[in-house]
């Protein structure tokens, strides 16, 4: 696909120059990087308008993605939300993402009395789009974390709790009693985007615990994030395919506030990088063996001065180096580093939208872009990731970049 085949909706919501899909155009004939959409907001249910926050992992020949529709980030003009938002859709492609299969709303696999558990917005979110309701009833996970086992089955954690598929993510089973608030101490989870299988741990999923009462989300700004956001790495495991699962809290240094931790596994050590949000400028560096205390560090030349946002993390086995790839918001772009041999390495931006200069300014005008959750596919040398673009109220939308694995190559053409 070329960006004459984008349709005017996909065009508006990329937000991005014609020079630039010209030289995506130009990288996909070389076969270096293509820019494809996946889920453009075209028919919306009442205000939903907002695809985003796609996170996606793969079976076999098949992608699995996870992504939200909502009315939108920024709550203030968004729209209202209502019994059509859902933060859990899957869509599948066999292709490499040529064609995709219609949306499915994960709510579907539920039961109407585990659905409307607490009412109809999940716990998490009820101090968005639902303040007056007060009800501690649901489940204590936040956001969308997607993996598969070795035995091929898929797994999602979200708002809704778990989730469990056998054949390529075209259907699911609700686990309705994991994760729930009778069924699961302490404060919500924010996941990370990604579970791994680990040979020792099992299937391994990421996060940290949030106060979430309406007084703990809007805390005195005096007080600091390590009111909201708490001092721990949550380990969520399973040593049977998903059907179980234990919760170890892990409690860091107090300078340690990480966020979203993003995860891979490598050599049988999980690698994470996770949002720092004490400093809000830059990434944690965690890493974590079965046995042995966590290693919390500093990552210190991927900086921000403003809001940070979920990356992804892998380790690319043509090039023998763990690859990032960023959202910069404060730039409004998408772009790659590397760590060679110790200190990460900046190759070049994969995508960027208009500047602030030119009428854009993140979670006002400008949406982005969490490309958390890519799909390294070695066999075909190449990298999936799945960001969303558009506007913080919608509409918005979520699509893949897909590149070639020769990151050398790649940046060669980045900064022709």
């Amino acid at each position: 696909m070329t960006s004459s085949d984008f349709s005017s909706l996909a065009r508006e919501i990329l937000g991005t120059s014609d020079e630039q899909l010209s030289r995506l155009d130009q990288g996909s004939r070389r076969g270096l990087i293509e820019l494809a959409p996946v889920v453009p907001p075209e028919d919306p249910l009442g205000d939903n308008d907002h695809m985003g926050w796609p996170v996606a992992t793969q079976v076999e020949d098949t992608l699995v993605v996870v992504h939200r529709r909502i009315p939108g980030h920024n709550l203030f003009g968004a729209g209202d939300g209502d019994e059509n938002s859902t933060f859990s859709m899957i869509k599948t492609t066999s292709d490499g993402g040529e064609t995709w299969s219609e949306s499915f709303d994960l709510r579907e696999a539920m039961h109407q009395e585990d659905r409307d558990r607490g009412g109809v917005f999940p716990l998490s979110h009820r101090y968005k789009f639902g303040p007056v309701n007060g009800s501690p009833q649901g489940y204590k996970l936040h956001l969308n974390a997607v993996g598969t086992s070795r035995e091929n089955s898929v797994l999602v954690l979200c708002n809704y709790g778990a989730f469990r598929s056998t054949d390529r993510g075209r259907s699911w089973t609700h686990l309705n009693d994991q994760f729930r608030e009778n069924t699961m101490d302490g404060d919500i989870v924010y996941l990370g985007p990604r579970i791994v299988d680990h040979p020792e741990m099992g299937l391994c999923a990421f996060g940290n615990t949030v106060g979430y009462g309406r007084e703990k989300r809007f805390p005195n700004p005096v007080d600091g994030p390590s009111d909201l956001f708490h001092h721990n790495l949550v380990v969520l495991s399973s040593k049977n395919d998903g059907v179980t699962r234990d919760k170890t809290v892990n409690q860091l240094p107090f300078s340690a506030v990480q966020h979203e931790p993003t995860a891979v596994v490598h050599e049988g050590d999980v690698f994470i990088l996770g949002r720092d949000e004490r400093a809000r400028t830059s990434y944690q560096q965690v890493r974590l063996s079965d046995g042995k205390p966590v290693d919390v560090r500093r990552m210190a030349n991927l900086r921000h001065t403003r809001g940070l946002d979920t990356v992804d993390i892998d380790y690319n086995p043509v090039t023998g180096r763990f690859e990032v790839v960023r959202s910069f918001r404060e730039r409004l772009l998408v772009d790659l580093w590397s760590i060679d041999p110790s200190e990460w390495r900046y190759e070049g931006v994969l995508f960027s939208r208009r500047l602030a200069a030119e009428g854009e300014d993140f979670y006002k005008t400008a949406d982005g872009f969490h490309p958390a959750g890519a799909v390294m596919d070695a066999e075909k040398g190449v990298q999936h990731i799945f960001i969303y673009t558009g506007h913080p109220n919608g509409s918005a939308g979520s699509f893949r970049i897909t590149r070639t694995l020769e990151t050398d190559r790649l940046a060669e053409f980045l900064v022709e």
